[in-house]
């Protein structure tokens, strides 16, 4: 049988040079063999670099007793709040990184939109190692509510952690109201108004007045009761400081309110402990306590409005219980200043 030669017509020139001579008819064979070799060599290559990819995974993941959870079960945030900050607390020492994946649903009787009435600045948020080492810390979702600047119903959307690496979960859910601003008129009423009206002397009086109140919606006041300070509203030979709630009600759905000066249930000014004054209201020749009635509405486009007026008849007395009246205002009428 004839064996050719490697390299036909040529002699091998290096001592350490050697020459295989291979039968023709394995040359194929052989081909399929060192092809076959390498397939697997390389497929144990990748099998081994994956099995450490995630040996190495596992190995950065904390091992200890940690958990993960909301801060609380339940916020409210205001639609032109901007970007806020929502924690979850991370409890437990770590050896290792601590992951969780967020979602987001609309819920409630008017679920909100993500991208359309809020948005997340990331779903997936970690800690890693070196970074924290403490027993507590704590991880932020940025969340942005949306300000559509049009009136309508609280929205609710409920987050979730959804999946925890490194951690146990803890307090999984958290639902967001979105409050509406754009019907919050009861903040509207915050600042300074301009009081008047024509007190039993035939006089006119004009006095400026600042109305506050609750800002969080969670405070049983809010969307309930302002609060009206002012300086010598009736003259009495002495300076007082006068403060008293004022009723407030909105229906949304007729765009129509009330503002009401509320009566006897407070004293509205003192002067040491031997005078104290109420509101009481006079009809006919009686005084009552019923409480004097402003309504008020929206405007062309829901525009606020910067004028309250009662009835020219209303008339507001300063009663001192026990003593009586000491002085009284009608027509009464408050002008945002």
């Amino acid at each position: 049988m004839a064996y050719p030669t490697v390299r036909d017509g040529c002699e091998p020139t290096d001592e350490a040079e050697s020459w295989i001579l291979i039968p023709d008819y394995d040359i194929i064979t052989t081909k399929k063999t060192v092809y076959m070799k390498f397939i697997k060599i390389f497929m144990l290559t990748v099998a081994a670099v994956l099995f450490a990819s995630c040996s190495d995974d596992d190995e950065t993941l904390n091992s200890m007793q940690t958990s993960v959870g909301f801060e609380t079960e339940a916020i409210a945030i205001k639609e032109n709040a901007g970007m806020t900050k929502l924690p979850i607390v991370i409890e437990g020492y770590r050896n290792g990184d601590v992951s969780v994946e967020i979602t987001a649903e609309g819920t409630g009787a008017n679920p909100a939109k993500e991208g359309e009435h809020f948005r997340i600045t990331d779903n997936t948020l970690s800690l890693l190692a070196e970074n924290d080492t403490t027993n507590n810390a704590t991880l932020y979702i940025e969340f942005q509510p949306v300000d559509d600047k049009v009136i309508n119903d609280n929205r609710e959307v409920t987050l979730t952690i959804a999946t925890a690496k490194g951690a146990t979960v803890k307090t999984q859910k958290l639902v967001v109201t979105l409050r509406d601003n754009d019907a919050a008129f009861f903040e509207k009423f915050y600042g300074k108004w301009t009081l008047t009206g024509i007190n039993n002397k035939g006089k006119q009086v004009e006095k400026t007045i600042n109305i506050t109140g609750p800002t969080e919606e969670t405070d049983p006041d809010y969307n309930n009761t302002l609060w009206a300070t002012g300086k010598n509203l009736f003259e009495v030979g002495v300076d007082l400081n006068f403060e008293w709630p004022m009723a407030y009600t909105f229906d949304l759905a007729s765009k129509k309110g009330t503002i009401s000066i509320i009566c006897y249930e407070n004293y509205v000014a003192t002067y040491g402990s031997a005078y104290q004054w109420v509101w009481v209201q006079l009809i006919g020749n009686s005084f009552v306590t019923n409480p004097l009635v402003a309504e008020w509405s929206l405007g062309e486009g829901d525009a606020f409005p910067t004028t309250i007026e009662w009835n020219p008849d209303a008339t507001l007395v300063f009663y001192q219980p026990g003593a009586g009246w000491w002085g009284y205002m009608s027509n009464l009428k408050m002008v945002q200043q």
